[in-house]
């Protein structure tokens, strides 16, 4: 059974993120857990033992009003009786409890809400920004204003390196929705271009699975996401699929953002990112 994650911290942005991780839960049978990362403060007159019993308290509190806030959203979804997991992780860095609870309990995908708008600067430093830069597990970045809707087509963004074994990776995703995928591969002048048709059938024969291969030239004046988002307009896919290189340098990253970390931040369609192995 998979496990899916969503964070929370209990603002309206993040209800996005839950209605996705909810609707995605019971689409595939899987178990939700709903992730609430905190950290309280110690004033240095308090003791050891006044410290523990105000953060119990805290904890306690805290929990109430995410069921809370949980259930209002099951309510405007006429939802009821959907079983979930609350849990409450402390540390002073959202992303690296994230990090550190998924590293402890594996799961199969997390679910983190964007803001939906704003430019390249504001990306960096934010909690969806490093959680796709740092996280082995699939990440699902849902914008703040998005409102759920059947996922009938996902759209893959591939440099043709490893795509078998990405695809393999995506189709899992995939396959329980039965939506359409295609794949666009963005070509230079004088790279290969593959041959679609031979493509399409290896990839049928080999995984099972349908898929269109689209061949698009890839323009020099153009940023590889402002291509990308040309096919968007196209194809107007329910989510978009990106597999992320996580070992360049912060240097690399802000001179040529992954495209991945750029399209999270401000696109209006849910993206879904891979580590690229």
């Amino acid at each position: 059974m998979d496990k899916i994650i969503v964070t929370t911290d209990q603002s309206v942005n993040s209800k996005s993120a839950i209605r996705f991780a909810i609707n995605m839960a019971r689409t595939r049978k899987a178990e939700l857990v709903i992730l609430h990362v905190y950290h309280v403060l110690r004033p240095f007159i308090w003791s050891e033992n006044a410290y523990q019993v105000y953060k119990q308290s805290f904890v306690n509190q805290t929990k109430k009003e995410i069921t809370v806030f949980v259930d209002k959203i099951l309510k405007s979804m006429n939802l009821s009786g959907l079983n979930f997991e609350l849990v409450m992780i402390d540390d002073d860095d959202v992303t690296e409890g994230v990090l550190k609870f998924t590293a402890q309990y594996p799961c199969d995908y997390i679910c983190i809400a964007s803001r939906g708008a704003g430019t390249i600067k504001k990306i960096f430093g934010t909690h969806t920004s490093k959680l796709i830069a740092r996280s082995k597990v699939p990440v699902i970045c849902i914008p703040s204003s998005y409102r759920n809707r059947p996922c009938k087509r996902v759209l893959y963004a591939t440099d043709m390196k490893n795509y078998e074994l990405e695809l393999s990776k995506l189709i899992t995703f995939v396959k329980p929705i039965d939506a359409h995928l295609r794949m666009i591969h963005l070509a230079s002048n004088n790279e290969l271009v593959v041959d679609k048709a031979s493509v399409e059938l290896s990839i049928q024969k080999k995984l099972n699975y349908k898929v269109e291969v689209i061949n698009r030239e890839w323009n020099i004046l153009h940023t590889t996401l402002q291509d990308i988002s040309t096919e968007v307009k196209r194809y107007k896919p329910s989510i978009i699929a990106f597999f992320t290189h996580q070992k360049r340098s912060i240097i690399e990253k802000l001179v040529l953002p992954s495209n991945a970390e750029e399209c999270s931040f401000y696109s209006k369609i849910p993206i879904i990112s891979f580590k690229k192995e």
